[in-house]
């Protein structure tokens, strides 16, 4: 059998109190067992994952060379390595000025994580971050609600011309990227560490990160959404205006009925309601960018393409009721209450 294979034992009762499983020692020795060894047993639904402990503190720490790799190479692997799962990151090879605004700029853009030195030629930053105190739950819903807030006041900014609002959404749309490379962090630390990959409701990592992926497409169409109002000439009129604000509404709820139908029990009815609303909101977008297409109207391609953001909002809601339906259907949750497909 070879080393990656399965192996099937039975468990045996020992003196009447304890359960024992053998392990016949070709096999043990295969997979680096031995007197001693020290193994995990990690319930998952029902499934128990089997792992041996493992020293990684040398696996998270990073070291960077400021000799080797310009500013913006220094931001990109800052935040590569923190998403990696980097505890602690040293920018080595004496990082000068430049280099050390490039460490704060990149350890700003990151959630707890700080520079707890800068001398001797090195800056050394520091994870604070305690993984059992994280909520990937939270953290998903938090984006959830600044997305749609953004996104609301993107399309008020349009069909009221208001071109200040870019600005102000741009803040929270780097936030809401905050709060991803957060998830992402997990995710990533998931494939590595069986611990993180903890959450017990039915959903794992991956799911967390699939939705949180979504939210973060949400807000960035929400700041290019905002942008464009800077480019409209003039109001749109009122009947467009109040059909595009309309669907604005109807794409943010399905983003937020999926994202709670996720989170929240992952009934099967309510995931696949939420489906059907999503395409009956792209449905009535793309009606709208035709009749756009057709009326020589001012502003006709600048509307359209917020038009085409709402839509991709609409989408990202599918995405992520989706996945809540996949989540569901993997552990059979709800099955028996479905009428999905009767």
């Amino acid at each position: 059998m070879g080393r990656n294979e399965p192996y099937e034992r039975k468990i045996q009762l020992t003196g009447g109190t304890t359960y024992t499983v053998s392990l016949p020692k070709e096999w043990a020795n295969e997979q680096a067992l031995e007197t001693g060894s020290r193994l995990r047993l990690h319930p998952r639904g029902d499934r128990l994952l089997l792992t041996q402990p493992a020293e990684d503190a040398q696996r998270r720490t990073i070291r960077i060379s400021a000799a080797r790799h310009d500013t913006d190479q220094i931001g990109r692997l800052i935040e590569a390595a923190y998403i990696a799962g980097a505890e602690t990151i040293h920018i080595v090879d004496g990082p000068k000025r430049t280099e050390c605004v490039a460490v704060r700029d990149a350890v700003a853009g990151l959630v707890g994580i700080e520079i707890v030195s800068e001398e001797d030629g090195a800056v050394q930053i520091q994870a604070m971050l305690d993984v059992e105190d994280l909520s990937p739950k939270q953290t998903v819903v938090q984006m959830e609600r600044m997305a749609a807030s953004m996104h609301e006041e993107a399309i008020a900014a349009v069909v009221t011309g208001d071109p200040e609002t870019g600005a102000h959404i741009a803040g929270l749309d780097d936030t809401v990227d905050r709060l991803f490379r957060l998830v992402a962090r997990e995710f990533q630390g998931s494939l590595v560490d069986v611990r993180l990959d903890r959450a017990g409701n039915g959903l794992t990592a991956f799911d967390y990160y699939t939705v949180a992926r979504q939210i973060e497409r949400v807000a960035d169409h929400a700041e290019k959404i905002a942008g464009t109002a800077t480019l409209l000439d003039r109001e749109p009129p009122d009947e467009i205006a109040g059909r595009l604000t309309q669907l604005g509404t109807d794409a943010r709820e399905v983003v937020r009925g999926a994202v709670s139908g996720t989170m929240n029990g992952r009934d099967i009815d309510t995931l696949a309601a939420v489906l059907d609303d999503g395409r009956r909101v792209t449905a009535a977008a793309a009606e709208l960018d035709r009749e756009l297409h057709e009326c020589d109207l001012a502003d006709g391609y600048t509307l359209a393409t917020v038009l085409d953001s709402v839509e991709r909002t609409a989408e990202y809601g599918i995405n992520v009721a989706e996945a809540g339906l996949q989540a569901a259907l993997r552990r059979n949750d709800g099955v028996l209450r479905s009428n999905v497909s009767e």
